[in-house]
């Protein structure tokens, strides 16, 4: 964000564009069969002078599915304190006109009003949509809107162009108009002098940019930036896709006293690293504190075990919520201005805490430090774009006995020394001594995530199952669940575990959830008891064919294309381990049972069951493992074959059969 130092005019909106005849008989999209929709157009022009975003669609529906894009919701960010618009307000998001044009060429223009809708309001901010339906849509209709954004005068903010969406985009056209005003930087209150962009752009395209002599309103040089382009796929849809934001066609803007990456990062780098400190300390308030705290630990580990047991036991306002001014008045507290006053608060959000720690590690004596990072379930680290907005979460880094480990204590529930997989193989901006510099976080083995699942099961004569199964959850799916159940009370949590197993198990069995133990331990797994009732497999006759493991009788093909355009992205390596056995009354024999298999891939991934019968029981046992968050597209054939072989072994059956009794010898009783 610029600050901006003169006060500037109005604009009107463009007219709509005249429809071809090819546009109006269009059916589908060649190349894209089933294809719901295409956008026609897409044109946002950005004038800072104007402090306004101008934008203007138009899109073909194709299939009932596409008459979806009929209803529109413009999302915009406007802050309550400050009356500053990230993306405009309920008062600046206007201009708005639509139309719906059939294949016939008539038109039906939109009158209606669009209405405003809240979707989060927090203290200093609002979420919001402005929303409106065009009329009369019908397959083969040509819907098109406009619509401006204005913001705060007193700002400037460099637009954002996102091109590549979920529909194919026939053509577009993206122009900025920036200021020739002298801005400062918001933050710093430095003189902007430059403005920086990050392209990724299909090839054959550019951005342009050019100067306009005496254009702006009195007569500077105005610098013009432009894209033109055409024919844009959509963004591929696959499973398991990397975060799609960090490889997107896109263009992002910024304004920055700064003429390179390096020097921004460099210099942003260190304001950001004095605040942080500024806050962290340690005081004296905070150094008491801590010898107290620490009071009887010898190493360096043993005390920083006490410090992180003492931060996880404060309220992290980040899960429950924020307290106002007179919440903290009304208790007697008054403002937070360091980590000691959150630790006397006992609570803050999830930034406050990491500095609580990170300060209290160095009132231990300790090297500590910070880093900031992205969530890289939705966007990876560009050091390329000149922006603090990438980064998500602030982590802590200790020196404990020589060695350099990674701490999440902004993360309720997070176990001592590890961090949310999404915070994991990152990088990101860090403290290091005398400045900053980017860095990466830690890597994961298999043997941090591990599931383990048991299942003891009792058959009756007539094929009736009962029995109790017991799961047991480590590293990021403890941590999952355990983060669940700050969402909501006892019965909702245990409403999400019992629908969890339900969606492995066969919809024949009724489960309920037991127990669940060490919901709140973080340090040591997470277990869940059921009890489980029903019946269980087919019956033919006089056989009874049972799925070989229970927990993958949900389960369906994870990798069905044959081919790849992305690199597969997995969270985390992980560990599963099965233990199934079904005990069965004396009357019943395996008839046949699959082979014991083990598959391999390489190195990243392992698979192995064995099946072993016995006269009344069947003992399943299945292993899988795998080590690796990325498969290159050229690897992905070996990686679909792996799964299409273990997959294909998790389907096949355990066939049991009913011998012949004394009361009916002549024929068999009939599985019920």
């Amino acid at each position: 964000m610029a600050v901006a130092l003169a006060p500037v005019a109005a604009h009107a909106a463009d007219p709509f564009l005249k429809p071809t005849k090819e546009e109006l008989e269009m059916k589908s999209l060649p190349g894209y069969p089933g294809a719901s929709a295409v956008v026609l157009f897409r044109e946002e022009i950005s004038k800072d002078d104007l402090h306004v975003f101008q934008n203007y669609n138009r899109i073909k529906i194709l299939t009932e599915e596409g008459k979806k894009y009929a209803n529109v919701e413009l999302g915009f960010v406007s802050s309550s304190a400050t009356g500053y618009m990230e993306n405009g307000d309920d008062k600046m998001v206007g201009d708005i006109i639509g139309r719906t044009i059939h294949a016939d060429g008539t038109i039906i223009p939109f009158t209606g009003k669009p209405y405003l809708k809240v979707i989060e309001k927090t203290k200093g901010y609002k979420v919001q949509e402005k929303v409106f339906t065009l009329p009369d849509v019908e397959v083969g209709s040509i819907i098109e809107y406009r619509y401006s954004t204005r913001y705060n005068d007193n700002v400037y903010e460099a637009p954002s162009w996102y091109i590549q969406g979920d529909l194919y985009l026939r053509a577009a056209h993206y122009v900025w108009y920036p200021t020739s005003h002298e801005m400062s930087d918001g933050e710093t209150g430095d003189p902007i002098n430059s403005i920086s962009w990050l392209p990724i752009l299909p090839p054959g395209t550019e951005l342009v940019h050019r100067d306009l002599p005496g254009t702006d309103a009195v007569g500077r040089v105005l610098r013009v930036y432009e894209v033109n382009i055409k024919d844009v796929p959509p963004q591929t849809e696959e499973e398991f896709m990397p975060p799609i934001a960090s490889f997107s066609y896109r263009v992002l803007f910024n304004f920055t006293p700064y003429r390179t990456p390096a020097e921004y990062w460099k210099s942003r780098g260190k304001v950001w690293s004095k605040a942080v400190d500024g806050f962290a300390g340690p005081n004296s308030d905070l150094r008491s504190a801590t010898e107290s705290i620490i009071a009887g630990a010898n190493t360096q580990d043993e005390k920083l075990r006490k410090i992180y047991a003492a931060v996880m036991a404060l309220e992290n306002t980040s899960y429950t919520r924020a307290h106002e001014q007179r919440e903290d008045k009304a208790e007697g507290l008054g403002k937070v201005s360091n980590a000691s006053d959150v630790l006397s608060h006992k609570r803050g959000d999830s930034a406050q805490l990491t500095e609580l720690f990170v300060g209290m590690a160095r009132a231990a004596g300790m090297k500590a430090y910070m880093m900031l990072v992205p969530d890289r379930s939705s966007e990876l680290f560009a050091p390329g774009r000149m922006s603090f907005s990438q980064f998500s979460d602030l982590i802590a880094i200790v020196n404990v006995d020589g060695k350099e480990q990674f701490f999440a204590p902004g993360s309720r529930y997070c176990p001592y020394a590890s961090l949310p997989w999404e915070d994991t193989v990152a990088q990101g901006l860090r403290q290091v001594e005398g400045g900053t510099d980017f860095g990466h976080t830690m890597d994961v083995s298999y043997k941090d995530n591990k599931t383990v699942r048991i299942a003891n099961l009792k058959m009756d004569e007539h094929g009736g199952i009962t029995g109790k199964i017991n799961l047991t959850f480590d590293g990021a799916p403890a941590l999952h669940w355990r983060q669940q159940a700050l969402k909501g009370d006892e019965e909702s949590i245990k409403h999400s575990l019992r629908t969890s197993l339900e969606e492995m198990l066969p919809k024949t069995l009724e489960v309920k959830v037991s127990e669940i133990h060490g919901i709140s331990d973080y340090e040591k797994p997470l277990t869940v008891d059921y009890e489980v009732k029903g019946t269980l497999g087919t019956p033919t006759g006089k056989r009874l064919v049972l799925p070989v493991d229970l927990f993958r009788a949900g389960s369906t093909a994870t990798f069905t294309h044959e081919k790849r355009e992305l690199a597969v992205y997995f969270h985390y390596p992980q560990m599963t381990q099965d233990a199934l056995r079904i005990n069965f009354p004396a009357n019943f024999s395996i008839e046949g049972s699959p082979a014991s298999s083990r598959f391999d891939m390489k190195g990243s991934g392992l698979y192995n069951m064995t099946v072993t019968p016995a006269p009344t029981n069947v003992t399943v046992r299945r292993d899988f493992i795998f080590n690796d968050l990325f498969v290159m597209p050229k690897n992905y054939p070996g990686l679909r074959s792996f799964y299409s072989q273990f997959e294909a072994k998790d389907q096949e059956s355990i066939v049991l059969k009913v011998a012949a009794t004394e009361a009916s010898a002549s024929a068999g009783p009939e599985v019920k």
